[in-house]
């Protein structure tokens, strides 16, 4: 059965195959108002860093809202630094959660100010869902841009993982 971990651990790959692209595009083309979901190429894919940071460190953690915003991330390098951080946390998570903690109850604060509550099990399938939802995204504006996108199936993923 697939566990959370490994479909994070999924994503986290396909991340890694994002980024190789980004490393080998020019400055002017990842940062590019495009008119996505986020402005950028580079907007959209740190949204999806800031999704799993705010949602596992700040609310699952009890600490609210997070602060960091797509425009606090200017280069890759930063971007970088900031996936290491949040990877970092994640793992610990992971490494420290019990099936109880599953149930725990994560608040958000909507739009409309109004606070909605899910447990963390939902927000654990919610974050993967939400990430690759933003790579296809990106994946669009690559083909559209004649860049070959980097898809990597979870089936490759998981044959291809060591027992």
């Amino acid at each position: 059965m697939l566990s959370y971990q490994d479909l994070f651990e999924y994503f986290k790959k396909e991340r890694e195959e994002l980024v190789r692209v980004f490393e080998t595009m020019p400055e002017e083309e990842f940062t590019k108002n495009r008119g996505l979901s986020f402005d950028s190429v580079k907007d959209v894919f740190v949204h999806t860093v800031i999704v799993e940071d705010n949602w596992l460190h700040y609310r699952a953690a009890g600490l609210g809202e997070g602060t960091q915003k797509v425009e606090d991330y200017r280069s890759l390098q930063e971007i970088k630094r900031y996936i290491t951080e949040v990877d970092t946390k994640t793992t610990r998570l992971f490494n420290t959660m019990t099936s109880n903690d599953l149930k725990k109850r994560v608040k958000r604060v909507q739009p409309d100010g109004k606070e909605a509550v899910y447990p963390l099990g939902d927000v654990l399938y919610h974050i993967p869902i939400e990430v690759i939802h933003h790579y296809g995204e990106i994946f669009a504006e690559f083909w559209k841009s004649n860049i070959n996108a980097p898809y990597y199936s979870y089936l490759a993923y998981s044959t291809g993982k060591k027992p």
